[in-house]
């Protein structure tokens, strides 16, 4: 059984322009031990369909279809005082902004020991202990914990919000851009650090980055979205050496690779759809250099393309055409020329 299996999952805003279907129909399943790199552009649901397991969603949020199976158990179905104790003993999510996560008023040892004790019979003798015990496990001193935010570096703070996450060793991480606000040599560092806690605890991980390099060194598997959409789901080695969908293609030219020093990337023009219109067709298709009629009027599915390699082309036999054309930046120059027509056309 997976740890977590995700069923045709849709999430919804609703907003003064109409609903909004942030995550649309979204499966996924997660074992017991397995780190998954949840990858996109901003705006393409990874961070909603996160929090949605976690049931943190704004208020205008809701998870209008599909299921959310945990250990067999339906998360959406759970109402506020249910979800409450899963929360931290059993899921823990690692914030994008350590400040924001962090209450500004008590020192960081007092947070760590009120969640500890909300979810445990520890008295605080022992639940500073725990304390001093995954703050040694993230690299800070015991002293740290007497520490108000303010007066810890970036990094530190980032330490210590990986730290309150692993306290009870949940079964599962949620980590959501932890290392965005860090210089690449710190965060390097802090990856390493969550990797071998997360091994060391037997917890699996869900990690949503824009940065897929970090999820070449983290993760076993990758899923890619675009539009709320998953478009690709491979093993990462699977996904870094044979990509299939045209958007993983573009993502890959954007990756820096050591063996082609001094090389321009190629970027994707455009931007990703607005997901308060409707959508028709591919998600990717006003992007997309190999679109066609048949993209523009129609969803294509995601199917198998390979072992557990899935893909949502339409034309995913072509594939090997298309990773030799995406590679020339005349490709995508294209791409920008037919964009910019489209745009001055709508204007008339």
């Amino acid at each position: 059984m997976a740890l977590l299996d995700v069923q045709n999952v849709s999430i919804e805003y609703t907003t003064e322009e109409g609903n909004l279907k942030a995550v649309d129909d979204v499966s996924f399943s997660l074992k017991i031990g397995e780190s998954v790199g949840l990858v996109g552009e901003s705006g393409c649901g990874k961070t909603t369909l996160a929090k949605s397991i976690m049931r943190l969603l704004a208020k205008n949020g809701r998870i209008s279809e599909g299921k959310m199976l945990f250990k067999g158990e339906d998360l959406v179905t759970k109402n506020d005082e249910e979800i409450r104790k899963i929360r931290l003993k059993e899921i823990a999510m690692v914030a994008q902004s350590a400040m924001n996560a962090l209450n500004p008023v008590q020192t960081v040892g007092d947070q760590l020991i009120d969640g500890i004790r909300i979810h445990t019979k520890m008295n605080r003798k022992e639940a500073m202990e725990r304390s001093v015990e995954v703050f040694k496990m993230v690299g800070l001193e015991a002293k740290r914990l007497k520490s108000y935010p303010h007066q810890m570096s970036g990094g530190m703070k980032q330490r210590a919000i990986i730290a309150m996450a692993l306290t009870l060793n949940p079964s599962l991480i949620i980590a959501d851009e932890p290392t965005t606000a860090l210089d690449v040599v710190v965060q390097d560092r802090i990856l390493q650090q969550v990797v071998e806690i997360q091994k060391k605890i037997d917890s699996s991980m869900i990690l949503i980055t824009h940065d897929i390099s970090v999820v070449s060194e983290t993760c076993e598997t990758i899923i890619v979205m675009y539009g709320g959409k998953i478009v690709e789901k491979a093993s990462t080695k699977a996904f870094f050496t044979k990509p299939f969908h045209p958007y993983s293609l573009g993502l890959n030219n954007a990756f820096p690779s050591i063996h082609e020093i001094g090389e321009e990337l190629i970027s994707i023009p455009g931007a990703p759809p607005d997901l308060r219109q409707l959508q028709t067709g591919c998600r990717f298709n006003k992007r997309c250099p190999f679109r066609t009629e048949l993209c523009i009027k129609e969803l294509p599915p995601l199917e198998e393309v390979g072992p557990d390699h899935f893909s949502a082309c339409h034309y995913n036999k072509d594939v090997e055409k298309f990773r030799e054309a995406s590679g020339h930046r005349e490709t995508w120059e294209a791409v920008r020329e037919r964009i910019i027509k489209e745009l001055g056309s709508d204007a008339e």
